[in-house]
């Protein structure tokens, strides 16, 4: 036989899938994919610390210094646990992507202030019943509602020299074709084919982009990591990094780090999700990784997402705040009696002076 047994295990998905395929009885295949994996080619293999070199799923059963028998299930590893992998692939996908067109900046802007615009947990391609939860939303609802809110807080936001989207993550309902989150697999509600999601997530992005160029002197987009979107952030901030790459006014963050901090004069701004720090521990997180940043600048906040309300503590020097959301609930949501309002932002700050005002509008 020309592959091995595991290499077989691997590629069929399993012991008894493999098997069959080789017309083996289940229990003759597993004997002789053990004794392979006591052949010592393969051990050196299942004890290479790098877990890319392992080909396949392997059993690896041996006595411990104690006598105690062990067996150790091992796995490749997974693209997930490398984001580098992600990006590269998605960049590499998306040369030749026709730029934007450089646009002119408006002629009149507060020089001294930038305008933040956090968009928190806008999950395009979910899908919910009027019936079930008390409105109908769909991915065409979501985009026509997220234009028209956010052009309406674009007239009522100062045109500042600088501006920054916080996309604060979950801008897809779904991850994949699967429609469960990543992580607990749970069920959700979506209302397209996940391609088209992510096309339109981008475009909805792109549209926000756009609008803020008409308004303000310099656009930066800081896509964040959700628990719904682990992956599909990266392909988002990358097809823009590419749409806007002759854009001189544009600039996109497309850095795989979980967190992101925006300096501007006396001002610290740390944008993340949420879901994993939050809280207390985010003001110690900040303060310790970017001591630098912390000891230069007075006023300090962290822009978080997640829970799809307003909520606001202030902790050890930095103000704490999680974002709402103009999407309406779910039907996982409504059957557990959550509720919140829902609305867009911008906060305005002074290079000096801290936040000065903040415009809302509610969905």
């Amino acid at each position: 036989m020309a592959d091995s047994y595991a290499s077989l295990v691997g590629r069929h998905g399993g012991i008894r899938a493999a098997a069959r395929e080789i017309e083996m009885s289940y229990s003759t295949f597993y004997k002789r994919l053990t004794k392979e994996q006591q052949d010592p080619a393969i051990q050196n293999v299942m004890n290479a610390e790098d877990s890319h070199m392992v080909p396949a799923n392997v059993w690896k059963r041996g006595t411990d210094a104690e006598g105690k028998k062990y067996t150790t299930h091992l796995k490749p590893a997974k693209p997930q646990d490398d984001p580098q992998q992600f990006i590269d692939a998605i960049k590499e996908a998306l040369e030749g992507v026709n730029p934007a067109p450089p646009v002119a900046a408006p002629p009149t802007m507060h020089a001294d202030m930038v305008a933040i615009y956090p968009v928190a947990d806008l999950h395009v391609g979910m899908l919910t019943d009027a019936e079930e939860t008390g409105i109908d939303w769909d991915t065409k609802i979501a985009t026509r509602v997220f234009r028209e809110k956010f052009d309406r807080l674009l007239s009522l936001t100062p045109a500042t020299k600088y501006a920054v989207i916080a996309q604060l993550g979950d801008l897809t309902h779904n991850d994949s074709q699967e429609n469960v989150t990543p992580q607990s697999k749970h069920q959700l509600d979506v209302d397209s084919r996940y391609f088209v999601i992510l096309r339109r997530a981008v475009a909805v992005m792109k549209y926000a982009i756009d609008a803020t160029l008409k308004k303000h002197g310099r656009v930066i987009y800081r896509g964040c990591r959700g628990n719904h979107d682990q992956t599909s952030h990266y392909a988002v901030s990358l097809a823009l990094s590419e749409h806007y790459r002759n854009e001189p006014r544009v600039t996109i963050e497309d850095s795989a780090n979980e967190f992101y901090v925006y300096e501007f004069g006396k001002n610290m701004v740390l944008l993340c999700h949420g879901d994993k720090v939050n809280g207390d521990k985010l003001a110690l997180f900040a303060a310790s990784t970017y001591a630098e940043i912390w000891g230069r600048t007075t006023y300090r906040r962290a822009l978080t997402g997640h829970v799809h309300h307003r909520r606001a503590i202030q902790a050890g020097g930095m103000l704490i705040e999680s974002i709402e959301t103009i999407i309406p609930k779910d039907a996982y949501a409504a059957a557990h009696g959550y509720s919140s309002m829902r609305a867009l932002v911008s906060i305005v700050l002074d290079r000096n002076e801290g936040e000065v005002c903040r415009y809302r509008v509610s969905a």
